[in-house]
C-alpha cells in the first residue's frame, strides 16, 4: 500500500505525525484544525481494525499556520 501525497507532492500524514510536528497532542492538533476549518486529506484503514486513520496534508497546515489561502493542486504544463 503506498502513502497518499498531498498537494505539494509530500506524503500525507496521520495525525499523530501532524500533532507531533507542532509540539501538540493528538486531541489539541483536531481541536486546533477543526478551528480553523481544516479537514483530513484521505483517510486509511486502521490496522488494528478501529476507526480509520485521518491522513493530513502538509502544505495545507503549513498554509493555515503562516495565515496564506489554502493552496491548491499544481497542474504541470
Amino acid at each position: 500500500m503506498s502513502t497518499p501525497l498531498g498537494i505539494d507532492g509530500r506524503p500525507l500524514v496521520t495525525t499523530a505525525m501532524a500533532a507531533y510536528s507542532m509540539g501538540m497532542q493528538p486531541k489539541q492538533f483536531r481541536d486546533w484544525a477543526r478551528r480553523r476549518r481544516i479537514t483530513p486529506a484521505d483517510f486509511q484503514p486502521n490496522p488494528a481494525r478501529g476507526q480509520a486513520l485521518a491522513l493530513w496534508d502538509l502544505a495545507v497546515i503549513t498554509a493555515s499556520i503562516r495565515g496564506h489561502a489554502q493552496p491548491t493542486v499544481c497542474q504541470d504544463a
